[in-house]
């Protein structure tokens, strides 16, 4: 998988190959392919210039982008949203992989990737879910396929405490790049203070043999549905298939020398 790839591609759909070897997860192993013609058209991103022009008008009006709301508001939410996600392209977060539903712009697909640490080797898919109002009231909510253990996650819902990071959400300060961010740190820096699995808190801070075990589990849980079937109807929705040389081996091979030729000609 190249770095490309990180932080949105305007793309069908993700098909992330691994070896079965370990099942460890590289990022040379991904294959990129469309999944239907269901794939929503989206408006072509504008210039900075205009992007920025449209964000700064955007902000400066109270928060009317909602259901039943005029399809004048809808438009500037859209193009705020693009905004984001053309600045989060940009940004090439190690490790994290998002691209907006085809059904809604108000949801973003994303997988993360833990590279070292306690969670080493944890493949997490989750959903970003914006609010209507966005970029004003509250923030973004992040919600993991399934409930890992981990202090700062509900044990019920799977959901992220994001405002944790985010207690006050200021709208010309704070971007969903930066709630990407603090999702990828969360599994880097272990918070205990107020948390939502206190049974993940305690563990760490009194037995960390055995919270160690529990997290292995979690990784191992994350692994094990790598392959689950995909009953989503999003054309966009991420989805792995183990590694089929036939299938995903001129991909890797065209990857990697794209990452070749960038590191022989950085900018």
């Amino acid at each position: 998988m190249t770095e490309n790839l990180t932080n949105g591609h305007d793309t069908a759909d993700v098909h992330i190959a691994t070896g079965t070897k370990d099942l460890e997860v590289e990022e040379e192993e991904a294959s990129v392919e469309p999944r239907g013609e269901r794939r929503k058209q989206l408006p072509s991103i504008p210039d900075s210039e205009t992007l920025n022009a449209m964000a700064n008008k955007t902000n400066n009006k109270s928060a009317t982008a909602h259901k039943g709301g005029s399809g004048y508001s809808m438009f500037f939410l859209e193009y705020t949203l693009m905004a984001e996600y053309n600045k989060l392209h940009k940004q090439k977060l190690p490790g994290v992989y998002v691209i907006p539903s085809a059904l809604t712009p108000l949801v973003w697909n994303g997988v993360l990737f833990v590279r070292q640490g306690q969670y080493q080797d944890g493949v997490f898919k989750f959903t970003v879910n914006i609010p209507e109002n966005f970029p004003h009231g509250e923030c973004p909510r992040v919600i993991f396929e399934f409930p890992l253990f981990h202090p700062v996650v509900d044990p019920h819902t799977g959901e992220l405490d994001v405002k944790r990071g985010f207690p006050k959400w200021r709208p010309k300060v704070h971007e969903i790049c930066q709630v990407l961010l603090y999702t990828r740190r969360i599994f880097y820096k272990i918070d205990t203070k107020s948390p939502l699995n206190e049974m993940a808190a305690q563990l760490y801070e009194q037995d960390m043999e055995q919270f160690k075990k529990k997290v292995t589990e979690t990784v191992q849980k994350s692994k094990d549905l790598l392959y689950s079937d995909d009953t989503s109807l999003d054309p966009h929705a991420i989805i792995f298939s183990p590694w089929d040389p036939d299938v995903h081996e001129e991909a890797r091979r065209q990857m990697l020398n794209l990452k070749v030729k960038s590191a022989e000609n950085p900018k």
